[in-house]
Parts: C-alpha cells; sequence; structure tokens
C-alpha cells in the first residue's frame, strides 16, 4: 500500500494539480453527462469528454506558469459571478438553519396567533385548556394545547 502511495506521489511531483478552472470543467462535464443520459445527444456527450480530457491534462500539465495565467483569467473574468454566489450562500443556509429550529420548536411547542394583534405566541404542549396572555397586546384567550 505504501510503495502505492509513493509511486502516486511521485507521478504528481511537478504537476499541477486541479485548480478552479479545471474543477469547472469537470462539472461542465458531469453536467454535461446528465443531459446525454436523458437526451441521448452524441454532441453533448463528446462536449463531456472534451470537458473531461481537458480537465484532466491540466491536472496532469508540468507547465505551471501558463496554467496559472489562464487560472488567474479565469478568476478575473467569473469574479462577479462567483460573488453573487458566495453572498447567496449564507442566505440559504440561514433559511435552512431556520428552518429547522421552527420544527424543532413545533415539537415542543405550540404556535398560536393572537386573535387582535396577530403576533406569534408559543405555548408549550400538553398542557391541556389553558389561558394564554399576549405579551403585545396583554389580550387574553383560552386555548387547547
Amino acid at each position: 500500500m505504501n510503495n502505492f502511495r509513493y509511486k502516486l506521489a511521485r507521478m504528481f511531483a511537478g504537476r499541477t494539480g486541479v485548480d478552479a478552472l479545471g474543477r469547472t470543467f469537470t462539472w461542465a462535464a458531469m453536467i454535461l453527462m446528465l443531459v446525454t443520459m436523458f437526451s441521448h445527444s452524441n454532441i453533448a456527450y463528446l462536449l463531456a469528454m472534451a470537458c473531461l480530457i481537458y480537465s484532466i491534462w491540466r491536472m496532469f500539465s508540468k507547465n505551471y506558469q501558463k496554467r496559472y495565467y489562464e487560472n488567474q483569467m479565469f478568476l478575473q473574468k467569473t469574479a462577479k459571478i462567483r460573488g453573487f454566489f458566495i453572498r447567496l450562500t449564507p442566505n440559504i443556509k440561514n433559511k435552512i438553519a431556520k428552518m429547522r429550529y421552527d420544527m424543532d420548536q413545533r415539537r415542543t411547542y405550540k404556535i398560536f396567533k393572537c386573535p387582535s394583534c396577530k403576533q406569534k405566541l408559543r405555548v408549550p404542549r400538553g398542557r391541556g385548556k389553558i389561558q394564554v396572555t399576549c405579551n403585545r397586546c396583554r389580550t387574553q384567550f383560552i386555548k387547547k394545547v
């Protein structure tokens, strides 16, 4: 096992490896392969293979300077698009976290809306009929929990 790892490390020594442009071409190849599965298009298949071969060729290339320059140009051209998705990602994560929190709350609490001011009220489950007082408008009403 160590001999194989040593040979693999020697094979990759001096190679450029994976960068953003190579990763993008790999994802494009994956998407085109999915398109090929559903459409059976030879053009999509050939494009997918071309993207995959280019990505692998970039990984095994020994010309650091040229691959670095190509990657930097790619990063400059796609900076606005990547910035949009980077700003979008925390919003999605926050929404998912809020949905999980709400689901956890609904397991242990019953959520009501005040009949007069529509404020959300949280009451522990399993207490039977109780009198609920709204914190905002002080309206009292009876609910079964």
